[in-house]
């Protein structure tokens, strides 16, 4: 189990290093990993297309199969593809980031964003814990059964459980609050027969009006979407 844990680890790491070569002293000095053990895993990356050497003094980048484990169907990548466009068009017109993302356990996993500008770089990691500080955490808690919302709040420190807020959340189906001189406003997706989701972005107080508006019209938009019989992404 640890060796598969450790396997994650090294694969998550160069994908998020966005496109740049990883060797694998670096990749286990920041991972805390044998480097021995990290070039064997390393090399059975490879082995399965996961990984490409660029060179051995440069090391490695993400492979094909990175890719190719994209393109069959299922509700987690019909729902990116589903919400792709939306959102980018959403952040383009709000100037500001824009992410979709699903609660896998206790972990907020970011399925589709859009940065608005190419000199902004991703977040450096997939899965997120700062629910309660998110307009896309609120929501996907709201969502979920109160047992497991009971849960996270208190790991959040949230007391006492937020009862009232939350079901307000999910009878209305979006969030607003400040935050950093910033207005963060959230719209939550729920379409049956796929998970739970929700994006988030935050603008500055004077385009709150015209952000709710466009955050409407974008979880519409991708609702839409999703209900298309038949629909090829």
């Amino acid at each position: 189990m640890k060796s598969l844990q450790k396997t994650f680890d090294i694969l998550e790491y160069v994908v998020l290093r966005n496109g740049e070569s990883v060797t694998p002293s670096r990749a286990a000095e920041e991972l805390g990993i044998n480097t021995v053990t990290c070039t064997r895993i390393m090399g059975e990356l490879v082995k399965r297309g996961y990984l490409v050497q660029v060179s051995r003094k440069e090391g490695y980048i993400p492979g094909p199969m990175i890719i190719t484990l994209n393109t069959r169907h299922n509700c987690y990548e019909q729902l990116a593809a589903a919400a792709h466009g939306p959102i980018s068009r959403l952040s383009e017109r709000m100037h500001c980031q824009v992410n979709l993302s699903v609660m896998n356990r206790e972990h907020r996993i970011m399925l589709c964003y859009h940065l608005h500008s190419l000199n902004l770089k991703p977040w450096d990691h997939f899965s997120f814990t700062d629910h309660w500080e998110t307009a896309t955490g609120r929501l996907l808690i709201a969502l979920m059964e109160e047992k497991e919302a009971r849960k996270l709040t208190r790991e959040a420190g949230i007391c006492p459980f937020p009862k009232k807020e939350l079901e307000r959340i999910r009878r209305d189906g979006w969030v607003r609050f400040e935050q950093d001189q910033l207005i963060v406003i959230g719209r939550g997706i729920q379409i049956p027969g796929y998970p739970a989701a929700a994006f988030g972005f935050g603008v500055a107080p004077e385009l709150e009006k015209t952000a709710m508006e466009a955050s409407a019209e974008t979880a519409g938009e991708i609702i839409r979407i999703l209900q298309k019989p038949n629909q090829a992404y």
